[in-house]
């Protein structure tokens, strides 16, 4: 029992740590002047917190996509692309990713939903 109480908290921990690495990467890219250098050090101190709390396998899109967002923050960070380009591609894949996790809250009911719309 204590080793599921474990599993379940460092699960809990790693998502939280996916979802603040996110918003740090669109707050800074939203906020103000967008820098490369300034970029890619932000990335380096959001990326040791991150590597601060144990990787756990997450099999869920939402989170899937989270880790891939991770690695393309890495990627850009070291690239010769320019400062708006960088911006531009970090913003899209954070509005996608957002997108992702709204989508489940909006799908439709089955179609055996009790609906009263007179048709």
């Amino acid at each position: 029992m204590e080793e599921k109480k474990r599993e379940k908290y460092l699960t809990a921990r790693y998502r939280r740590e996916l979802e603040r690495y996110l918003n740090r990467v669109v707050s800074f890219a939203m906020g103000g002047e967008f820098e490369k250098g300034d970029y890619e050090s932000m990335v380096q101190k959001a990326l040791q917190k991150l590597q601060k709390v144990q990787k756990v396998p997450l099999y869920n899109d939402y989170f899937e996509k989270l880790e891939a967002f991770i690695e393309m923050t890495k990627v850009l960070a070291g690239s010769e692309r320019e400062a708006d380009d960088i911006r531009g591609e970090i913003l899209h894949e954070a509005n996608l990713i957002r997108k992702s996790k709204r989508k489940k809250s909006y799908s439709r009911k089955s179609k055996g939903s009790s609906r009263d719309d007179g048709y």
